[in-house]
């Protein structure tokens, strides 16, 4: 059994005193985002050296760059007048930022033709964005998606580590039948796990997508997730959902050398399995399902175009025409660039961990440049 103290959380406290037990993808969801103390909605420092993680838009403007000459590809498919690229949790704004330079220069015409919208919800990185963003006039910020109407966004919607970071429900099989682990509080405030008989729902999520968890795993499952896909495909016209994060499809994601599933915090560039420890202070984050995002998203049109991993899809877009000017110009400040540049396509690294799922919706000729060449299709790419 889990255990640990909680310290300088009240609301916590009494929202599991009040209620007796809550379940764990609740204590995330507390822990993460209650208003004002949540680790993704307080004023803390959490990208970067000063955080607790890097992006690969902190890296270099490369990412930025390649992804806007992805984006230009697919402007000129959809041939619309009512073009938005939609960011959902931006950061500090970075990768916006990164995008909309290299429009604005590069290509001037895409530029002046669509809307930049920003789903954010953390006040303390709208407040950073707005700042850094502050000479682009085409940009908007809404805090969640449903606040598109239906069928409203003609273009793509786009993210880059969001969905590792939504609350996540833990289960566990034991004998045979499986359980959700709940969250409970003692007299002396401390937290520890209780199991009880799954949801109907989760069942429901294991069976739709075949999912048959090994006896004596402790797993997440993102219902959030599925959730959030679909409203997507709801709000999409036409165009293209880009999801950038790190995980697998099912078949790899609960294969049975993974016991303890994937639920990690990170703290000041560390890592732990203790999600007791300095609430509201550390990211909790779990490997996304990528099987269920494909699968849900067709639920509402969305369809699968391809799935890479990062360094297929940078390397396809140009990446190693880059590497090769660098190489020629041959300085100090070039090959410096070039060791940053190789982190985002290193195997075993970032450009191996972080994939790319492409989903399509009223789209007729769905390639994209990013796709032309992906990676041996293994259990870790099949959906």
């Amino acid at each position: 059994m889990k255990k640990g103290k909680v310290s300088g959380k009240k609301e916590l406290i009494e929202i599991i005193k009040k209620r007796g037990t809550i379940p764990f993808s609740e204590f995330m969801d507390i822990t993460l985002y209650y208003p004002e103390l949540g680790y993704y909605t307080s004023d803390k420092s959490k990208i970067g050296g000063k955080g607790d993680f890097f992006t690969a838009s902190e890296l270099d403007p490369v990412f930025g760059q390649l992804l806007a000459k992805q984006f230009v590809e697919i402007y000129e498919k959809l041939n619309t007048k009512k073009f938005k690229i939609v960011e959902i949790g931006a950061g500090k704004g970075y990768l916006a930022y990164d995008i909309l330079s290299t429009l604005k220069n590069e290509y001037p015409k895409v530029f002046e033709n669509i809307t930049y919208v920003i789903i954010e919800k953390s006040p303390y990185h709208i407040k950073i964005q707005k700042e850094l963003l502050k000479d682009f006039e085409n940009i908007d910020w809404k805090q969640d998606i449903i606040d598109f109407k239906d069928n409203e966004i003609e273009g793509i919607v786009f993210s880059n580590e969001l969905f590792d970071a939504f609350p996540v429900e833990l289960i566990k099989k034991k004998n045979g039948k499986i359980y959700q682990i709940f969250v409970k509080i003692d007299e002396e405030n401390n937290l520890y796990e209780i199991e009880k008989e799954a949801t109907e729902e989760i069942l429901r999520y294991l069976k739709e997508l075949n999912i048959n968890i090994p006896e004596g795993m402790t797993t997440e499952i993102n219902l959030g997730a599925k959730d959030y896909i679909i409203k997507i495909g709801k709000k999409l016209k036409r165009g293209y959902v880009i999801t950038i994060d790190y995980g697998y499809p099912s078949a790899e994601l609960y294969k049975p050398y993974r016991m303890k599933g994937s639920l990690l915090c990170y703290y000041q560039h560390k890592y732990s399995e203790n999600y007791w420890e300095n609430i509201g202070l550390q990211d909790i984050t779990s490997h996304v399902n990528f099987s269920a995002l494909s699968y849900y998203g067709k639920l509402e049109g969305l369809e699968t175009v391809g799935f890479t991993d990062q360094a297929h899809f940078l390397t396809n877009l140009g990446l190693m025409e880059i590497f090769e000017k660098l190489q020629e110009i041959g300085d100090y400040k070039a090959y410096e660039r070039m060791n940053r540049l190789k982190t985002l396509v290193l195997p075993k690294g970032m450009g191996e961990k972080f994939k790319i799922l492409v989903q399509a919706k009223n789209v007729k000729d769905t390639n994209i440049k990013g796709l032309d060449i992906i990676p041996p299709q293994t259990d870790r790419y099949k959906l």
